[in-house]
């Protein structure tokens, strides 16, 4: 949830935003323009006698060394890494519900810089030490390393799409056999890309079988704009930015939706694109203009929706405290008029694409809700070793975080709200705290996981930029740390190529036909983590043999406890019977209702006890 910015770094922070425009308010998204590395007629094959998917951890290794020179002495960069580290072991506050040993970490990267690593080698192990951190506010980066210009030639990997996208001029969105479908491009592209078009990936391979062998090879990476905090989210950042990685190939493979044709295109027919689209992963809506992000962050309007409905639109792009969007306020004002000037049969408020910032919604929030509603808090690292010992947060405290409300004029129609991997930081927390209303349904695919709340970090050196998660976001119902568990939808449902290629937003389609019907869910419904007084927890979290599920019931009551997946698939039946009043436990061994055990991963409890539920996350690990 955004940043609390150390004195020492803001000069830095706006050095870095004045050269190069950040997507997000506190850092850059996009490459310097630097002077070409190598020229547009560059070819990988030619100038190393094979196709870069052919390389080895060797090749890649080599050019990495080439491209960017010794860098600091070892001393200097063993120095860095000790410093990196001991911040992460004291500080980070991503420990939890994740398997994770620094010190295999250390063990693994430090005797490689001990024996000497080029600058680029060293970019790239304190980049991928981070990575495999798998939190969304916790980066480190070699500035000049990173700002390096993607011509063809270097070994820079891109992860990720939600900055401007004008390596590319088109954007990507995974689908399900994890080729990626063109949901936007720029007019004129230079490869004819149109939206239903799939880019398949390089060389002739699939960029799903491409990546890993890159990831392998440790190529300094470029986090376009930040890293996720699930492993179900960082696959899908690291499959949308395919055609953000062309300069690492010659050829790229498309298969055009107009004629099923698959075409092999020059990667350097790309080489001149410069122009602007952003990775929003949403369609246009008729009725309502996508905020301009040079002037504006928020924007709403009424759209027509089935049999003649009207539904008031908002989309909300980020939650920045900078004073120039005035997004708060703006936000509210959103709300108000939807609510008091138009007559509107539900809302969409529209977070798929947020870069995030604070806790903004509140004022809007405010009008919506009926009662005031206490949702959430932050505890932050104590600064000693024990990885999991916690205090409050006194910059981001409970009742700074309360939904205050007016019982005399709230909003009871529905309301969806859409979310996925790109509601970032507080994109996500703002999901969350709207699930609180009793009229709100999620739409979309799970968000990242990023509940966390950081500081920028100075390393003492300026060449180095840094940012460490050392807070995590909790439920006040139960204080279950939720920093690596994505919010889920209610109901899953993305893009559908068909409905690219027509011009046709396929989620808001799901939310419209919802509030004309709320009675009607679709297939794909999963169970949501609950906004219930149900006190429920599990423990340990993670496990490896058994988990115990404890609970209180405050009378006796018919309950039904199901194991459900990512997927939203039922896996185990843990009980259904009626219980007396009092505390019960209940313990899963991982196993699921056929006998087998249940691969690694994350999964909930879902207990219904009478009219109230409460879907309780848990990681298993085998």
């Amino acid at each position: 949830m955004g940043h609390t910015l150390t004195k020492q770094v803001r000069l830095l922070v706006a050095l870095l935003l004045l050269v190069a425009p950040a997507m997000a308010q506190q850092r850059p998204t996009e490459p310097l323009p630097s002077e070409p590395a190598f020229s547009e007629a560059f070819s990988w094959e030619a100038t190393y006698g094979k196709s870069p998917a052919a390389f080895t951890q060797d090749d890649w290794r080599a050019v990495i060394d080439a491209t960017w020179g010794a860098g600091l002495p070892t001393t200097q960069k063993l120095a860095l890494f000790d410093q990196w580290w001991d911040l992460v072991d004291r500080h980070y506050a991503g420990f939890f519900n994740m398997d994770l040993d620094i010190n295999v970490l250390r063990d693994r990267y430090r005797p490689e810089i001990e024996a000497g690593v080029s600058r680029g080698r060293f970019a790239g192990i304190m980049s991928h030490f981070t990575y495999q951190l798998n939190e969304l506010h916790t980066y480190l980066f070699d500035i000049p390393v990173r700002n390096t210009a993607l011509n063809k030639g270097v070994p820079t990997l891109v992860i990720g799409q939600w900055g401007t996208n004008q390596h590319f001029g088109a954007v990507l969105t995974p689908l399900p056999d994890s080729s990626l479908l063109v949901y936007k491009a720029l007019p004129n592209h230079p490869l004819g890309l149109q939206p239903g078009d799939v880019v398949l990936g390089y060389e002739g391979l699939a960029w799903k079988d491409l990546y890993p062998t890159l990831l392998e090879a440790e190529l300094p990476l470029f986090l376009n704009s930040v890293n996720a905090s699930t492993e179900e989210a960082n696959t899908y950042y690291l499959l949308q930015a395919a055609g953000l990685n062309w300069h690492l190939f010659d050829t790229i493979d498309i298969v055009q939706y107009s004629t099923g044709d698959t075409l092999h295109f020059d990667t350097a027919l790309l080489a001149g694109q410069r122009r602007t689209i952003w990775g929003s992963e949403q369609i246009d809506v008729h009725g309502v203009t996508w905020p301009d992000r040079n002037v504006d962050r928020v924007s709403w309007g009424v759209v027509d929706g089935h049999n003649g409905s009207k539904v008031g639109y908002v989309y909300v792009t980020s939650w920045s405290f900078d004073a120039q969007f005035n997004i708060r306020e703006q936000f509210r004002s959103a709300i108000d008029s939807l609510m008091r000037h138009v007559d509107t049969d539900g809302l969409i408020l529209d977070y798929r694409f947020n870069t995030g910032g604070g806790a903004l919604a509140r004022d809007g929030y405010a009008l919506l809700f009926r009662q005031l509603t206490r949702t959430i808090g932050f505890d932050i690292r104590t600064g000693t070793r024990d990885h999991f010992a916690m205090r409050p947060d006194p910059n981001r405290q409970e009742n700074n975080l309360i939904i205050l409300a007016d019982p005399t004029n709230s909003y009871d129609k529905p309301i969806a709200v859409l979310m996925g991997p790109g509601s970032i930081s507080a994109g996500e927390l703002e999901a969350l705290r709207a699930t609180f209303h009793p009229q709100v349904r999620l739409f979309g695919l799970p968000a990242p996981g990023g509940n966390t709340g950081s500081n920028f970090i100075d390393l003492g050196d300026s060449n180095w930029f840094a940012s460490l998660s050392n807070s995590s976001m909790y439920r006040v119902s139960d204080h279950q740390y939720l920093v690596h568990i994505g919010l889920q939808p209610d109901t899953r449902v993305w893009l559908d190529r068909d409905d690219v290629a027509h011009g046709t937003d396929t989620v808001v389609e799901a939310a419209m036909a919802w509030i004309v019907d709320p009675t009607a869910t679709g297939t794909d419904d999963l169970p949501r983590t609950s906004t219930s007084t149900l006190q429920a927890a599990a423990y340990p979290n993670p496990f490896h043999t058994t988990a115990t599920l404890t609970y209180e019931l405050p009378e006796a009551t018919a309950i039904t406890v199901h194991v459900y997946d990512l997927l939203g698939r039922r896996i185990a039946t843990l009980e259904d019977a009626i219980q007396p009043a009092g505390s019960h436990r209940l313990t899963w061994d991982g196993r699921m209702a056929t006998g087998g055990l249940s691969p690694s991963g994350t999964y909930f409890y879902h207990m219904q006890a009478g009219e109230q539920s409460v879907a309780v996350p848990v990681v298993f690990l085998r």
